[in-house]
């Protein structure tokens, strides 16, 4: 039983890794170095549970649709703040100033989780706060990645004057082409704040992760650090949610 799942295995693996996305039977009896009637009798046991699929003109094989099936069950049970921890912990130590996680809840982010700075003088907002949409470098990261329509709904509430509006539309699709965003002191007067957000595997936005420090205290060096840190921690959590290259989300 055991060699036949890790014959099984080395199958899946070689029609999974290679951009030659349909097989003939003997193609992966070469690829794999297993016995042409081996490949032949585990396909047919893998075609009986979705997992290939063989296509009745050509006689070739591909990967079944239930792997996207699995998939889509396994990420949806998936918790971000869970999955962002040790990744928010590890950047709040390399950057050493405190890190958020903040999560879309209608016109506003709610604070979900914080690292603390080790420094002495930080910034701390509160785990629960709400900040509106419009405000902040992590929020700002969101709107840029949600869809048109659904942020100018948004900001048709928030801002009344048109120009306003109309200013920070061009701002965000600024933050979209860089994938990451930049605010100072929008919240809080004397800070300065990075963010980057966080897609799912459907392209959707789940939330947003920023560092903030003290704006007297961060150098252009220790700007280009924060950039290169928050979106790299945001892009390790949107491929643990299930993000992949071929998704437009950065």
């Amino acid at each position: 039983m055991i060699q036949s799942i890790d014959r099984a295995m080395l199958i899946i693996e070689a029609m999974s890794d290679s951009k030659k996305g349909k097989w003939l039977v003997a193609e992966l009896a070469e690829k794999t170095g297993l016995p042409i009637s081996t490949v032949y009798r585990l396909l047919q046991s893998l075609e009986a549970h979705d997992l290939v699929t063989q296509h009745q003109h050509t006689k070739h094989y591909e990967l079944g649709y239930k792997w996207v099936e699995i998939g889509l069950k396994k990420y949806e049970k998936l918790d971000v703040r869970q999955v962002a921890k040790p990744i928010l912990e590890a950047l709040a130590r390399e950057v050493e100033e405190t890190v958020y996680l903040n999560a879309p809840k209608d016109e506003a982010s709610i604070i979900i989780d914080r690292i603390d700075s080790p420094r002495n003088v930080r910034i701390i907002d509160s785990i629960g706060e709400r900040i509106p949409m419009h405000i902040g470098a992590a929020n700002k990261s969101m709107l840029a990645y949600t869809p048109l329509r659904e942020t100018e709904a948004l900001l048709q509430q928030l801002i009344q004057d048109d120009e306003e509006r109309t200013a920070l539309l061009q701002q965000l699709r600024g933050i979209k082409r860089k994938g990451f965003a930049i605010s100072r002191g929008e919240k809080t007067k004397g800070t300065l704040a990075v963010g980057a957000p966080i897609i799912d595997f459907e392209g959707k936005v789940l939330a947003a992760i920023s560092i903030e420090a003290l704006e007297t205290q961060t150098t252009k060096d220790q700007l280009n650090l924060f950039i290169d840190k928050v979106t790299a921690a945001a892009d390790q959590i949107s491929s643990a949610m299930g993000q992949t290259h071929e998704e437009d989300a950065h």
